[in-house]
């Protein structure tokens, strides 16, 4: 470090001349401030779904087969709202319920055909939103960036 003292934490504290802990805690908590800026930011993208119901259906996607209680594990969401979510999307038609066997009572979330398309499509103009960056990252930063990020998920998942 040149000694200088930046102050772009996410926190208004300053990162730079400061021990190494501190100075990772201000940059994650700047990266997960500029990460729920950027959500709302993606919207303008859509205009036939809401980011927060891509969000519910990529959860479905991974773990809806386990219940809504998984579903609003992933999501940080309580249960009664996934539900309430879950409904509006069963209503058009991209999530549907079905039950366990053996077990009358569990439910479970599945993306319906459309809703799958759909999640890869909006994947699709994510991914092509944000090439740009991955553009301005070298050969280097390319093949550390996607493990890096999984593994703070990884981190900021068991600290939070």
């Amino acid at each position: 470090m040149d000694g200088h003292v930046h102050t772009s934490g996410a926190l208004g504290r300053s990162v730079g001349a400061i021990e190494p802990a501190r100075e990772f805690a201000d940059a994650l908590m700047a990266f997960l401030s500029a990460s729920r800026r950027t959500r709302g930011r993606l919207q303008p993208l859509f205009d036939d779904i809401t980011v927060p119901q891509l969000v519910l259906l990529d959860a479905i996607e991974e773990c809806g087969r386990d219940g809504v209680g998984a579903v609003a594990e992933l999501t940080g969401l309580s249960q009664p709202t996934v539900t309430r979510s879950a409904g509006a999307l069963v209503r058009d038609g991209l999530v549907q319920y079905n039950r366990v066997d053996g077990d009358g009572r569990r439910r479970v979330l599945e993306l319906t055909e459309r809703g799958s398309a759909l999640l890869t499509a909006k994947r699709g103009v994510v991914a092509g939103h944000l090439a740009g960056a991955w553009d301005n990252l070298s050969p280097a930063e390319q093949a550390l960036v996607v493990p890096l990020l999984l593994h703070l998920t990884d981190l900021v998942d068991k600290l939070f």
